[in-house]
């Protein structure tokens, strides 16, 4: 997709928590592009028969998880400042949805879905784990190969190479900082179950809770 030039790019931090967390993706999309079209915002539309709005998620949230710190990118056709644009659009969201930050970024270039490398992850166990043995025999560990389920059927992965680091907050709960984006990827979930695994409890006697904290090209250390 070619971009005018004339095209004023704003990178925006969101939430979505509370009862938010349960609107799917397509549905957030909507839900931004109606919130835009309210605050009679310049947005920039793309060309052609079907034009939409220009903006796009860095990396979507999976439906029920809660992200504090979730990026969206819109093209404006006129500069905005970014305490209009936050002011504007804010007003517009429901509860549960609340713009965090925004900034403005160069028009051209890669996109925040591009430069997406990693996640931060707070993992809560219902029922308390002996992660002070397991954690660091997970982070001193060469490989670790799980198998992964998907629509193509089951396959062995080595997910070590995913996992940037692992912070323990409490017996039932931990920060991990994991592999995000469109080159490498690792869910919550297959690390989550791996510590399961490696506790002998089975995945049905304990729930598991995630939210993503913050995503980037890097985040804040542990």
């Amino acid at each position: 997709m070619s971009l005018k030039q004339s095209y004023y790019r704003y990178r925006i931090t969101f939430a979505k928590a509370g009862m938010a967390r349960f609107i799917g993706h397509l549905d957030l999309q909507s839900l931004f592009q109606k919130a835009i079209k309210r605050a009679k915002l310049p947005v920039a539309y793309s060309e052609g028969f079907n034009p939409h709005q220009l903006l796009s998620f860095a990396a979507p949230l999976p439906l029920g998880m809660a992200g504090y710190a979730e990026i969206l990118e819109v093209f404006m056709a006129h500069e905005v400042t970014a305490d209009r644009l936050f002011a504007a659009l804010d007003a517009q969201l429901p509860q549960g949805i609340a713009i965090v930050g925004i900034m403005e970024v160069p028009s051209v270039g890669k996109s925040a879905a591009a430069i997406i490398r990693m996640a931060t992850y707070s993992i809560t166990f219902s029922q308390a784990l002996d992660l002070h043995t397991i954690i660091p025999n997970v982070l001193s560990s060469q490989s670790i190969e799980v198998e992964i389920k998907s629509k193509k059927g089951v396959k062995t992965a080595d997910i070590r190479p995913d996992i940037h680091d692992i912070c323990i907050e409490t017996p039932r709960s931990l920060w991990a900082v994991l592999a995000c984006g469109s080159e490498r990827n690792l869910k919550p979930e297959i690390l989550a179950q791996h510590i399961l695994k490696v506790s002998g409890i089975a995945p049905e006697d304990c729930d598991i809770s995630y939210e993503r904290l913050a995503i980037g090209q890097d985040v804040p250390p542990l």
